[in-house]
């Protein structure tokens, strides 16, 4: 599903209400979003890709890293956290193609060894 790049910043806004979110453009079109503590310590800092901004799958996928991030750095994991490492992680990845650049695709990380760990169980 494509989206706008206005609304993919209002978005991530909306998606971490607890930080301060700012955004730096990059002449390559990617974002840099930094997220703030209430004191104004940086927090994290990503990147956001031109296809995240256009794509809310992958916007969806890159907000679930993050708080997976967030989680992994705060200490022992809280029980409102555990859902993010129950998600599987998508990664992006490229492909051959016939055309001179190699398009992005996304891929599930994981699924063999998550297969694996089922049939020894």
């Amino acid at each position: 599903m494509k989206i706008e790049r206005l609304p993919a910043t209002q978005y991530l806004c909306r998606r971490f209400p607890e930080f301060e979110v700012e955004f730096a453009s990059r002449p390559d079109g990617n974002l840099v979003m930094t997220l703030s503590d209430a004191g104004g310590a940086a927090v994290a800092c990503r990147v956001v890709q031109l296809d995240e901004q256009q794509d809310a799958h992958l916007l969806d996928s890159l907000v679930g890293r993050i708080r997976r991030d967030l989680a992994t750095e705060e200490g022992p994991l809280q029980p409102a956290d555990v859902d993010h490492f129950r998600e599987p992680v998508q990664l992006q990845n490229f492909h051959e193609s016939s055309e001179p650049l190699r398009k992005r695709r996304v891929v599930n990380a994981g699924q063999k060894l998550r297969a694996l760990a089922h049939l020894g169980a």
